[in-house]
């Protein structure tokens, strides 16, 4: 197992394409209360990435068989083991192997929804990884040769003095050939074949739920970095909160060339949400 936390760089000519840059994304508006907070979040983010504070790799354990599931959660998610070869409570704890379940889910969904080919034994690379919790699920259902999280706030620190990186680490020690990268993506250069972008910030207000700094939003750049690593006759797919955001990452995500081939409501979730994600997938105009 391989834990970096350095970039590895690689020039963009060796994405096939010249690079790409955003020409249209929306500029929001902030009020002085945002920036102040923004000013708040911006100290204590710069304090975690100047001290980087590690101390091994943790995941809370498995308790056992999944409890508590309506008639249609089990149903379902005894399909997804024994489709997919997995049983992410034998190794981790309920609320993260309901949620690798959930997240499997999406993609099975999505799958059938449009006839989706996934090809296997891909570089995949997944932006805005959080602690990477969902990293078994993507295995199971990309079986990648090389699976990537990249994420720009890794060196959190939580209430029990443990840092995301922690648990990141922690998540992917068992999967083969993967790493966790603590990396803003707007200046991550490595090529994948197959991008994965979970609720990726392209309005600000999930930024400042997420208490980071409104340094970080910038949804054009993060797109065109994605239209530049991304191997010609790849595919990046993406998941919005609601058809509403959906919405709004269509239009960066067609700025900066991109084209979209799939496009999935979930409507039945694993979980229940307030509202339904949105799936599209996408490949190089």
């Amino acid at each position: 197992m391989i834990w970096p936390t350095t970039l590895f760089l690689h020039h963009d000519r060796d994405t096939n394409h010249p690079p790409i840059k955003s020409r249209n994304a929306p500029r929001p508006h902030f009020t002085l209360k945002d920036r102040l907070r923004s000013g708040y979040h911006r100290v204590w983010y710069e304090a975690t990435q100047a001290l980087r504070w590690s101390r091994r790799p943790f995941r809370p354990g498995s308790e056992g068989p999944l409890t508590n599931l309506t008639p249609s959660q089990y149903g379902r998610i005894e399909w997804l083991a024994t489709t997919y070869h997995v049983r992410f409570e034998e190794t981790s704890s309920p609320e993260t192997a309901l949620l690798n379940y959930a997240y499997l889910d999406v993609l099975d969904r999505a799958r059938h929804a449009f006839d989706w080919t996934v090809s296997v034994n891909q570089r995949v690379c997944d932006l805005g990884s959080a602690n990477f919790v969902y990293a078994a699920a993507l295995h199971a259902f990309f079986h990648p040769a090389q699976l990537v999280g990249v994420e720009v706030d890794g060196h959190r620190l939580y209430c029990n003095g443990r840092s995301r990186i922690d648990y990141a680490r922690g998540h992917i020690q068992e999967l083969p050939h993967t790493e966790y990268v603590t990396a803003d993506y707007c200046h991550y250069v490595r090529p994948a074949d197959l991008i994965t972008a979970w609720y990726p910030f392209v309005t600000p207000k999930p930024l400042r739920a997420w208490r980071l700094p409104l340094s970080l939003f910038n949804p054009g750049a993060l797109f065109a970095r994605v239209a530049n690593n991304l191997l010609l006759g790849g595919q990046f797919i993406m998941i919005n909160h609601n058809s509403n955001e959906a919405e709004v990452a269509r239009g960066i995500a067609e700025d900066v060339g991109l084209v979209c081939t799939g496009h999935y409501v979930h409507e039945i979730p694993l979980c229940s949400r307030i509202e339904n994600p949105v799936l599209t997938l996408w490949h190089h105009g």
